[in-house]
């Protein structure tokens, strides 16, 4: 096991060792939370025509720019707009065309009136009202022009990016797709939740922690496994995982003991590399390559598999799919005193409240790495650095580990 080693520079040997998964064509169904691999543009202008903003009357705005409730201007209905259909008519002078919301303008009306500012009657329209030019217009390109850029590329695709790619004519795009992530966890006392353990046996719940961590990571769990401690079954599984995944995560089994399966699996294999991390919780990692797959053996510890997984994972799977494989941090105040380790950066759990810039930090429960509870109460990984304790109002930087926290 080599080590210690720095936070940063065991990041680096990581992301050294990953690269980004070739993109592909995808379709628009697949391709939400990939990342675009090219800049897409339009290839007419958004929307193509002008169109109404509102239900009501397509007619021309000097037509009725006398018009008062004392001097109403009557104007006659020559017909209508409907949706889907192109538009044959035109509005002349006097004259004016019924058009719901999103129908296309018809030629010669430069203005909307809304229903309820007129009255019709049969084929009459009585209006007490003028309107500018333009009124309740969309114009043709008043999203994107013609060229304009749609998405740009390195843009990590949502809800709306999908919207406006097809709302631009694309059906299928360039993009890195979803990593598949392969999910194991080794250990003789583990046993799966909804049985009955036996003495010396405990549910196994890394795996559905690491899980979570995946897919909110926009990654795919591939697999999800529960080994025991046996090098000849880890090695068959993680041959498994390897053939229907991109990358494999390992909980447990990398620490120092003679008897850890992962480091007796790998004792000839020159693959996976075994190191000691400056880091509290989380010091024993490994990582490699397992048939040309990333490999990432994390602590058996849960808090310690979550600090590694954000840490050094996240970052690895970013990068796999072509995103940022920065770490991400909440700048916050803390509300009290936190010891700081000799030799190492320490990492305990914390509920934020507020907004930055004035969001405050507070320790979430107890601080050992085998504790859940304090996790699934928190709401981010706050970093204490070597040196001095953190003391309570000092500034502190936070890993999020929940989409959203606290009261604003």
């Amino acid at each position: 096991m080599r080590g210690p080693i720095s936070v940063d520079d065991y990041r680096r040997e990581v992301l050294a060792g990953v690269e980004s998964l070739s993109p592909r064509y995808l379709s628009l169904e697949d391709a939400y939370n990939c990342v675009l691999a090219e800049d897409l543009t339009a290839a007419r202008d958004l929307p193509p025509f002008a169109s109404s903003a509102m239900d009501g009357f397509a007619l021309r705005s000097a037509d009725i720019a006398a018009a008062s409730p004392e001097h109403p201007v009557k104007l006659q209905i020559s017909g209508e707009v409907r949706m889907g259909r192109p538009c044959e008519c035109e509005v002349t002078e006097g004259r004016a065309l019924s058009v719901p919301t999103g129908g296309t303008m018809p030629s010669g009306a430069d203005a909307v009136l809304p229903g309820e500012l007129c009255r019709a009657e049969g084929r009459e329209l009585t209006v007490t009202c003028g309107c500018r030019p333009g009124h309740n217009v969309r114009p043709a390109g008043e999203d994107l022009r013609v060229g304009e850029i749609l998405v740009p590329a390195g843009r990590r695709l949502e809800a709306a990016d999908l919207g406006a790619l097809a709302a631009g004519g694309y059906g299928r795009v360039p993009a890195v797709p979803r990593p598949r992530v392969a999910i194991v966890s080794t250990g003789d006392e583990l046993v799966d939740p909804g049985t009955e353990p036996g003495a010396g046996q405990i549910f196994e719940s890394n795996s559905f922690l690491l899980k979570g961590l995946v897919q909110g990571s926009g990654c795919e769990p591939a697999t999800r496994s529960r080994v025991p401690d046996d090098p000849p079954a880890l090695l068959e599984t993680l041959a498994a995982a390897a053939a229907a995944a991109d990358a494999i995560v390992c909980s447990g089994g990398v620490s120092a003991g003679r008897d850890d399966p992962v480091k007796r699996a790998f004792a000839r294999d020159s693959s996976v590399a075994f190191f000691r991390v400056a880091v509290q919780p989380g010091r024993p990692q490994a990582f490699g390559h397992f048939f040309g797959k990333p490999f990432f053996g994390l602590p058996g510890n849960p808090m310690a598999a979550l600090v590694a997984f954000e840490l050094f994972v996240r970052p690895a799977l970013n990068k796999l799919a072509g995103a940022d494989p920065r770490v991400l941090y909440v700048r916050a105040t803390l509300e009290e005193q936190v010891g700081a380790a000799a030799d190492c950066v320490r990492y305990v759990p914390v509920r934020l409240t507020g907004r930055e810039p004035a969001c405050v930090a507070c320790p979430a429960g107890h601080r050992r790495s085998n504790q859940l509870v304090a996790l699934a109460r928190a709401d981010g990984l706050l970093e204490v650095p070597l040196g001095p304790d953190l003391k309570a109002g000092d500034p502190c930087r936070v890993i999020r580990i929940t989409p959203e926290w606290g009261a604003g």
